[in-house]
């Protein structure tokens, strides 16, 4: 797995998921992730499971472990668990595409977050609580956290949207220590008040979530196609199982 010596709980459950998979993992370098502060990511391909991390790290830690642990699951549960994905027209946007993958990502990082976690992993990474405090001074002191990731002002709501459906799938689905259960509680009180708007469709999707079960493929599947109606994509997209 290239320059890296892993922990043994780390190598231990990548070989789980190669084994149940049927796919090796590939871990390559990038500088280029996609959002700030990203460690890594999933990229689809139908033969591995290709996971992307930051370039210009030389030593793994909890965090960056965590993170590969995190976005090998993506793969284990299109490739193991027959999870749905969405399959893209040529014609479609690069700003669209990126949308609807965040979409996607908000409602499958609730699936692996309590996989990994199941696995002797933590849910959320080392800098999680930081952010999320620094997510509610932002909306206290009324400055607008979210519009430094972007120019686009529909990705940044979607950003904002994602930020508490997963958050709220903390609270939902985690049994967390008492001082993150209150932060993130915290967040969700505060995000509700200082944004009403982007509030009443995370509120949707939630409901969404509760009524299907997203931990299984049929619920999921279900889940993602009213969830893209919603948020008026679905025309857009394809939902496919690919194994």
């Amino acid at each position: 797995m290239g320059k890296f010596e892993f922990s043994e709980k780390l190598k231990d459950y990548l070989t789980k998921i190669e084994n149940e998979t049927g796919r090796k993992v590939r871990i390559l370098e990038s500088p280029h992730l996609g959002l700030k502060g990203m460690w890594a990511g999933f990229r689809y391909h139908p033969d591995f499971i290709i996971i992307i991390i930051r370039s210009g790290i030389n030593k793994p830690d909890e965090t960056l472990e965590r993170s590969i642990a995190h976005e090998a699951t993506h793969g284990y549960i299109l490739f193991k668990e027959n999870y749905c994905m969405a399959e893209f027209d040529e014609s479609i946007t690069d700003n669209d595409k990126r949308d609807i993958q965040l979409i996607f990502t908000m409602v499958d990082d609730i699936v692996v977050n309590k996989i990994i976690f199941q696995n002797g992993f933590m849910p959320f990474g080392s800098e999680y609580l930081d952010v999320v405090q620094k997510e509610i001074d932002a909306m206290i002191s009324g400055q607008d956290f979210y519009r430094q990731f972007s120019d686009d002002l529909l990705f940044d709501d979607l950003l904002m949207i994602s930020r508490y459906i997963i958050a709220w799938g903390f609270l939902e689905y985690f049994d967390l220590n008492t001082e993150a259960y209150e932060l993130i509680k915290k967040f969700t009180a505060v995000f509700k008040y200082s944004y009403p708007m982007q509030y009443r469709v995370a509120d949707e999707i939630r409901q969404i979530i509760i009524k299907n079960d997203i931990f299984t493929s049929e619920g999921h599947c279900k889940a993602m196609d009213e969830i893209l109606e919603l948020l008026k994509f679905k025309n857009l997209v394809e939902i496919v199982n690919i194994s």
